[in-house]
């Protein structure tokens, strides 16, 4: 097995799956097997309400978390934001959530139809909070699907730095990963002039 050059840690926040509390959907074992097998440390949080989801996403930029870079929302979702058990939460919310300050940090949407956005929404999302990059998908998508995808994904944003240089890499290698899973819509969207096309 391929070992990371430096273990990027994953700080998730997921939302409530179903209404009723005894089912047990999450994707915390997909964290478990990162952790156990790749040495990628995780911290993850419920959420259920906006105060919480606020919270969560103004610590994640705090310096003390510096070692877990890749914010991993996962939750219900639509079209430009997540759905949380109180309310939706659009792009330009979560931006201003997360404040202006998430250098060399990626955040991961894993929602359906979230970033089944204009770029320019997208692009206005990277320069606010100054993130490397966002990334999600267009479509609606099936839960076990997109979960074998992001424990891919994860994984693959584990070997380039997260600098300017290292997302051109990473935006690389995850539209080629994405290829095997073309239902899903996959999309990122980095923080440089010279963007894909998508």
């Amino acid at each position: 097995m391929r070992a990371a050059r430096q273990s990027k840690g994953i700080f998730c926040i997921e939302g409530i799956w179903e209404a009723d509390l005894r089912t047990g959907s999450t994707v915390r074992p997909l964290l478990e097997l990162l952790r156990l097998n790749a040495g990628i440390p995780y911290i993850h949080r419920e959420c259920a309400t906006g105060v919480e989801l606020e919270f969560y996403l103004s610590k994640w930029v705090l310096k003390s978390y510096s070692k877990y870079p890749i914010l991993y929302l996962a939750s219900h979702g639509d079209q430009f934001g997540i759905k949380i058990a109180d309310g939706f939460y659009d792009l330009d919310s979560l931006a201003e959530f997360i404040g202006s300050e998430s250098f060399n940090r990626i955040v991961v949407i894993s929602s359906c139809s979230t970033l089944n956005v204009d770029k320019r929404n997208l692009r206005r999302f990277v320069e606010s909070t100054g993130c490397l990059a966002i990334c999600g998908y267009k479509a609606d998508v099936d839960w076990m699907r997109s979960a074998a995808f992001e424990l891919l994904l994860l994984y693959e944003m584990q070997e380039n730095e997260f600098s300017g240089r290292g997302i051109s890499a990473i935006e690389r290698k995850t539209d080629l990963l994405s290829k095997s899973f073309p239902d899903l819509q996959y999309r990122i969207v980095t923080n440089r002039m010279k963007d894909s096309k998508k």
